[in-house]
């Protein structure tokens, strides 16, 4: 049985998401995939995990008894991780690991230090052969807004909101004319987005007044024809969000002196991708710094 689910980057709306801000998501092409294979092994699991380059980062062998899990090797917090995971499956779906014998073997597409879902596509490709809502099992696991859950099945631009009410979930016309001029860099270092998320929620905001100005900024942001009226946007949006997180910009902070385009930092501010505008060469600018991870648009979305 094998199982797959797309990456993702939010375009928009980074933090104000959490509380029912419209945001601009985008499905990547890069997944993460899971094979299962039964074995006569009862109420055991061997894990096996992949990285891009196709070297296991990851293994160990997951043993159920009396309604528990352990596991073989050394303590670590990818093995705990797991096995908060399996407790979330096995209370969404009792019994489902009831004399089960499996590998479980997933295959990254992108670097786990990205930022780009290693975590989502899991819970993803896991409720897919659980049989259950990723959603719930998210609730009770990585927490966030799930707009990354509703990336794993999708190759078309989103919007995502969450609200009291539920999701909505559309999928939209987002093609830039100037994508060409649209390219993601890897600033070095994973976030923890538990951490980022813990932050913004310690902060007294006007929550409502600022979800309604980045709304409108998002709406202009999905017709915007040109690359000038793209990049006007971005930074009012940059402004807005670091006003409210008490962070400075990643251009004012680290490429002050970049005049070839302009810089968004993307997801949990300061680790994983920024976006930038500008053409080929002067991506120069970036890679003369060290960032030599540099991705254009077209590459990494649909």
């Amino acid at each position: 049985m094998k199982y797959k689910s797309n990456g993702k980057i939010l375009l928009t709306s980074e933090y104000l998401v959490l509380d029912g801000a419209l945001a601009l998501a985008l499905p990547s092409k890069l997944s993460q995939n899971l094979e299962v294979k039964y074995t006569e092994n009862k109420n055991e699991i061997n894990w096996i995990s992949y990285d891009f380059n196709g070297e296991i980062w990851f293994s160990e062998c997951f043993v159920l008894s009396k309604d528990k899990f352990s596991y073989k090797n050394k303590k670590n917090k990818y093995s705990d991780k797991l096995i908060s995971i399996f407790n979330g499956i096995e209370k969404l779906n009792e019994g489902v690991f009831s004399n089960l014998g499996a590998e479980f073997t997933t295959r990254l597409e992108f670097s786990k230090n990205w930022g780009l879902g290693s975590s989502s596509t899991l819970i993803n490709n896991l409720s897919l052969w659980a049989k259950i809502d990723p959603y719930d099992l998210l609730d009770l696991t990585f927490k966030g807004s799930g707009y990354d859950i509703a990336c794993c099945n999708k190759i078309n631009p989103i919007t995502y909101v969450k609200n009291k009410n539920g999701r909505i979930i559309k999928d939209v016309d987002f093609n830039p004319s100037f994508k060409e001029n649209l390219f993601f860099i890897y600033l070095g270092h994973k976030q923890d987005t538990s951490e980022a998320i813990e932050n913004y929620r310690s902060m007294s905001n006007d929550i409502d007044n600022i979800i309604q100005k980045i709304n409108s900024i998002n709406l202009s942001i999905m017709k915007s024809n040109t690359l000038n009226e793209f990049e006007k946007l971005i930074v009012a949006h940059e402004e807005i969000i670091s006003k409210t997180i008490n962070i400075e910009p990643i251009k004012k902070r680290l490429f002050s002196d970049y005049q070839s385009g302009v810089i968004k930092s993307l997801g949990a501010w300061g680790g994983d991708f920024m976006l930038v505008t500008g053409n080929k060469s002067s991506m120069s600018y970036f890679s003369n710094k060290g960032y030599n991870e540099i991705i254009p648009y077209k590459d990494l979305v649909y």
